[in-house]
């Protein structure tokens, strides 16, 4: 490993920014070897702030310049990613591994992975070394570009709902000490979801499991006004989503039997509308009949399937098919699109994620003539029970926020564009359907857009304050969010405080408290106020 030393003033300035568009002001160290870049940046007595590819970072780069005033600077450390990874030896000690190399112990169902790969190159290793079906269960959208260690900081979930932690076996993490520190068990909260708040992610060695041989995409057509039916769809569908974890290496299997589904998605006909206007063939084409299955069916929303299954996508259909109603959960399949392996589910997920992918990219991008546009998305994931009322309970919360949203934009007239995209997860084990409202003020009305955002932030407070409701009233759990701690600061904020939080949220923040005050400055100095004292 590397022991010359770093001088950071010398590196070139990092031109780096957070979803908001706020811009990281920090040197920018890229290195295979993370643990020597963070020792030598703790010794030297620079603040570090982890840089991935990709990763999302709200709040990331939220810190005072004040609090950085006692350091040489603040240095954005990345792991130097490749093209292809450097498969080495089984056993070379998790802390010894590249940000680049990957190690893989087939007999114990184990790949350890550098934090500058991405989870693609992960997956494609396993394809190349034990089988086309073999993969770690990491269904973030951003497989391809987010770095291994930014999706373990981030905590980030994707439709399956699962935790990175739930298929972890072990994290090493740079604190500033001469080794990085092995991070396993119960002990993997205190780095999951944290933002690097407690040192930086150098490798992680992860769990990997067979999937069916077959992949697919089911969109369905659902009324939007009719959140009794979006419920029950959800309710009926809870039996193919149910998915145990088996042994490292072994065969994933539902209770659904041959058909797992590992994904239902959200998106609005709104965002569809949107996604067309600037998708590329074949995506567009399919989108535009996607439309028009919306207008026929006189349907607001559609409910994104994907899965996996050893059955034909038609008899994938036959299989979810309530044989009484034919119906799939009191949804009607008259208007409903297929996709199955290759490169129909390809083009699938260019439609499923180009809503989302449109909306922040609108949310970052200044507009001439207009000042830069402010944005907020919701983000609170709720496990719900198999009872259709706390499913309608939930959705109804967001649908009292998509009308209120309206009517700010219809209060303000113009002179602030408001736009909203609904798009997200509806699996029962953890649904977080994202609101994402973006304002748009043109130049000189600064006064203006700080009042609508103000309003924003208002309705965003009573849809947290109705969830935790709802939560309560129907046996609902509500788990955090895809952001991690920050997700959970953000609700502990809108509930009026910590103390008015579940119990399981309370302790949790708790934890993620003392970690933060345990952690070297170095990294603690970018966490919330409320994480940094015991006076909360």
């Amino acid at each position: 490993m590397t022991t010359a030393s770093i001088d950071f003033s010398a590196l070139p300035e990092a031109e780096l920014t957070d979803d908001s568009g706020r811009r990281l002001v920090a040197r920018l160290c890229v290195s295979a070897d993370i643990a020597h870049a963070v020792a030598e940046a703790v010794r030297q007595n620079w603040a570090v702030m982890p840089a991935g590819g990709l990763t999302s970072a709200i709040g990331s780069y939220e810190y005072a310049v004040e609090a950085t005033s006692r350091f040489a600077g603040v240095v954005a450390i990345r792991p130097r990613a490749a093209a292809m990874p450097e498969i080495v030896a089984a056993d070379i000690p998790l802390d010894r591994l590249a940000s680049h190399q990957i190690a893989i112990d087939a007999a114990a169902g184990l790949i350890s992975a550098g934090a500058g790969l991405t989870f693609a190159q992960v997956n494609a290793a396993l394809a190349e070394q034990i089988g086309p079906n073999v993969r770690v269960l990491i269904d973030l959208t951003s497989v391809a570009s987010a770095f291994v260690g930014g999706v373990v900081a981030t905590g980030g979930m994707g439709p399956m709902r699962l935790l990175p932690s739930q298929i972890i076996d072990a994290i090493s993490l740079a604190e500033g000490g001469d080794l990085p520190r092995l991070i396993t068990g119960d002990d993997l909260d205190l780095v999951e979801g944290m933002q690097g708040w407690t040192g930086m992610v150098t490798a992680v060695r992860l769990r990997f499991f067979e999937v069916p041989s077959g992949e697919f995409g089911l969109v369905l057509p659902v009324q939007g006004s009719d959140v009794d039916t979006m419920a029950g769809l959800l309710v009926y569908l809870r039996r193919w989503t149910q998915i145990a974890l088996p042994a490292p290496g072994g065969r994933i299997a539902g209770e659904g039997g041959e058909t797992v589904l590992n994904g239902i998605e959200l998106v609005s006909r709104d965002s569809l509308s949107a996604f067309v206007t600037l998708a590329e063939e074949p995506a567009r084409s399919k989108a535009e009949g996607l439309l028009q299955s919306c207008d026929y069916a006189g349907a607001d929303m559609l409910a994104c399937l994907t899965g996996w299954s050893e059955l034909s996508i038609d008899d994938v259909l036959m299989s979810l098919l309530d044989p009484e109603t034919e119906t799939i959960g009191g949804v009607m399949i008259d208007f409903g699109v297929g996709f199955s392996s290759g490169a129909e589910m390809e083009t699938f997920r260019a439609i499923r994620e180009g809503a989302p992918d449109l909306a922040r990219t609108r949310a970052r991008v200044a507009r001439p003539g207009k000042l830069k546009p402010w944005s907020s998305s919701t983000d609170v994931n709720i496990a719900f029970p198999a009872d259709s009322s706390a499913a309608a309970a939930i959705l109804d919360s967001y649908a009292d926020y998509r009308q209120a949203i309206r009517a700010l934009s219809r209060e303000l007239d113009g002179a602030v564009e408001v736009e909203l995209s609904a798009y997200g997860h509806l699996s029962p084990v953890g649904i977080d359907p994202h609101h994402r409202v973006t304002l748009v003020a043109p130049e000189g009305a600064k006064a203006a857009l700080a009042a609508a955002r103000l309003a924003v932030a208002a309705n965003k407070r009573t849809l947290i304050h109705d969830l935790l409701f709802a939560a309560q009233r129907h046996g609902a759990t509500i788990t955090g969010g895809e952001k991690g701690v920050p997700s959970l600061v953000e609700i502990a904020r809108a509930a009026g405080g910590e103390g008015r939080l579940p119990p399981d949220l309370k302790a949790r923040l708790n934890r993620a408290r003392k970690a933060v005050m345990a952690a070297p400055a170095n990294f603690s100095f970018r966490a919330p106020a409320e994480l940094r004292s015991d006076h909360h």
